[in-house]
């Protein structure tokens, strides 16, 4: 099961905070994986991105060691875990998604209620807004011409379109 939990957050020291998840995900067996929501164009990108990263674990495609940076491959639409980096979180103030993958309701319930007590929450920090816009063109290289053709409202489904062509591309270079 895929659980998602949206907000708000200011970060001093991005390493502690990335250890305060570690704890709680070991804790209760969990996967968790921070996000910046300022580069999710809806819940859609975060779930499709998670469906596929535990799907490419279980065919044994995957590029990460570890599901939680798998994930954010898929979040990111790369291959490349430096270009998936850019899309955590960093020092300073974060719109954030925390994402939860585990198999069982009580260890996802139990990780929800801790994650919740670090963040401000806000459950629409991952919807696409026209003030993402910009961003998104730039995270997934978006052009002006896609745009003109697709609508500036196609903006989610041109992301979703490059997380799904991650995996047209790992097949093309096997």
């Amino acid at each position: 099961m895929i659980h998602i939990i949206c907000g708000s957050v200011t970060i001093n020291d991005a390493e502690k905070f990335i250890h305060q998840l570690n704890k709680i995900s070991q804790r209760y067996d969990v996967v968790i994986q921070a996000v910046d929501a300022d580069l999710v164009a809806g819940r859609k990108h975060l779930i499709v991105a998670a469906e596929r990263a535990i799907r490419s674990f279980r065919e044994k495609t995957n590029v990460a060691n570890n599901l939680g940076m798998e994930t954010l491959l898929y979040v990111a639409g790369s291959r490349q875990i430096e270009k998936a980096l850019q899309f955590g979180v960093k020092k300073g103030y974060n719109n954030i998604a925390l994402l939860i993958i585990s198999n069982s309701e009580k260890d996802t319930d139990n990780a929800e209620q801790e994650l919740k007590k670090l963040i401000s929450e806000r459950l629409d920090v991952v919807d696409y807004t026209i003030s993402k816009k910009e961003k998104l063109m730039s995270a997934f290289n978006i052009t002006q011409e896609e745009i003109a053709a697709a609508g500036e409202n196609k903006i989610p489904d041109l992301v979703l379109e490059r997380v799904a062509l991650r995996n047209i591309v790992r097949k093309l270079n096997q």
